[in-house]
């Protein structure tokens, strides 16, 4: 076992003290911090308009105005947002017009849509008439035509907003195309476990990394993919295979160590990139808004959580992509008979090229399932109604692909060790 550690120790240090280690860190550090930065200086606040500010003051007071009706959405709240909004299109001073049209002036707006924003963009969804109309963007669903549903609705119709808000939903599941008898089933189910009324707060720290979640997660995977290239492919370059192979531990404990110390350095990687990152979101925004239901941002998914546990949920599926990717990698590595560049080509292949191959689920549910498993695929953030279905029973989209994963990993292991031994001369 102190071979084993010595071993491995010996595989960190390799990986630390080549060129490649620190050009790879600051590169994802930029990274990270443009991500973080760039949501902030190229965000839309309301109070920036016209206004001699900074964007994080501009953020601040939008930010106040929202926190003013935190809590749960209430048949009262709901109501409130409904007077509000008469209130401004009543008055024509609340709009100028121009050779484009009649538009909201900003301090209108501020004064009678920002404090129900949330509930606004919910009411409109809720009860809009035409569904075609609505827009899914990463994890957001928002309506985007012409008519909105707040101006038309009377304030006692709100009092019936969280049974029309699982109505809603209901009509989303029904309206899927492609999903079975028993995925109708069992999304039916988890609109009913939905709490309602739903709490809002401020929630523009995880909203900035929901945003950026799927951008951050392949930088990791691209970071992963230059630190383990060389794992085993530079063996081959160094021409240290053949004399690895006639040592007493060299086919066991120095591949297992091998493995070991990729499978750290890739949910290391992961974990970093995305934790500090999600952090930085929330110093910079502020903490608030993990309690908020996650049918405040997309009404349309049936899942009865909050933003922080949809949230830790991504995050391990992140961790579980980055080492299925890891693992991958090392069977790429170990494959190859000469350099590592064709495994830094071939990684970079499977992670960009699926991410424009898109499969309606109605046309082939086993092509939709497989490519939930590629990396670019599986670290994007969002809740389908679709389900994994083996011998008739049903298994949750994540937790399916996570139990999977695992299998994977120890399968491209396996096969990262015979690989490296038959590639060697005997």
């Amino acid at each position: 076992m102190n071979n084993f550690w010595t071993l491995a120790g010996f595989e960190f240090k390799k990986v630390f003290r080549r060129r490649t280690f620190p050009a790879a860190i600051l590169i994802c550090l930029g990274i990270m911090a443009v991500m973080v930065f760039s949501s902030l200086s190229g965000g839309s606040f309301h109070h920036s308009v016209g206004r001699d500010i900074s964007k994080y003051e501009a953020m601040e007071l939008d930010k106040a105005v929202i926190l003013s009706n935190r809590g749960y959405i209430t048949p009262e709240l709901i109501s409130k947002a409904i007077l509000s909004n008469g209130e401004m299109i009543s008055n024509k001073d609340n709009y100028f017009v121009n050779e484009y049209g009649s538009h909201l002036k900003e301090d209108a707006y501020i004064r009678y849509i920002l404090p129900y924003e949330p509930v606004i963009e919910l009411i409109n969804n809720v009860y809009a008439e035409d569904k075609d109309w609505l827009a899914m963007d990463a994890l957001s669903l928002e309506y985007m035509g012409e008519d909105k549903a707040v101006d038309r609705l009377s304030p006692e119709q709100g009092e019936n907003f969280d049974s029309a808000l699982k109505a809603f939903v209901r009509s989303m599941v029904l309206g899927e195309d492609g999903l079975s008898a028993a995925e109708r089933e069992r999304n039916l189910e988890l609109i009913e476990s939905i709490e309602t009324p739903l709490y809002n707060d401020y929630f523009g720290g995880y909203e900035a990394y929901i945003m950026s979640s799927k951008s951050l997660a392949i930088t990791a995977l691209f970071l992963i993919l230059l630190l383990l290239s060389p794992v085993f492919s530079n063996e081959y370059e160094e021409r240290t295979d053949q004399i690895i192979l006639c040592t007493k531990n060299g086919k066991g404990s120095l591949c297992r160590a091998k493995l070991f110390t990729s499978l750290v350095v890739s949910v290391v990687s992961a974990a970093l990139v995305m934790g500090l990152s999600w952090l930085a979101f929330l110093l910079l925004y502020g903490f608030e808004g993990g309690k908020v239901n996650i049918q405040v941002v997309n009404p349309g998914c049936t899942y009865p959580i909050n933003l922080l546990k949809a949230c830790l949920i991504h995050f391990v599926s992140v961790i579980f992509a980055c080492a299925l990717f890891g693992a991958l990698i090392c069977f790429l590595s170990a494959k190859v008979k000469r350099s590592t560049a064709p495994v830094v080509i071939m990684g970079t292949l499977l992670t960009i090229i699926p991410m424009f191959i898109w499969v309606p689920m109605k046309s082939s549910r086993i092509i939709y399932g497989l490519l939930k498993f590629f990396p670019a695929n599986s670290v994007s953030f969002g809740f389908d109604m679709s389900f994994f279905e083996i011998f008739g029973k049903l298994f949750t989209p994540y937790k399916f692909i996570w139990a999977v994963s695992t299998l994977l990993i120890a399968a491209f292991s396996f096969l990262a060790v015979r690989s490296f031994k038959k590639n060697q001369p005997g």
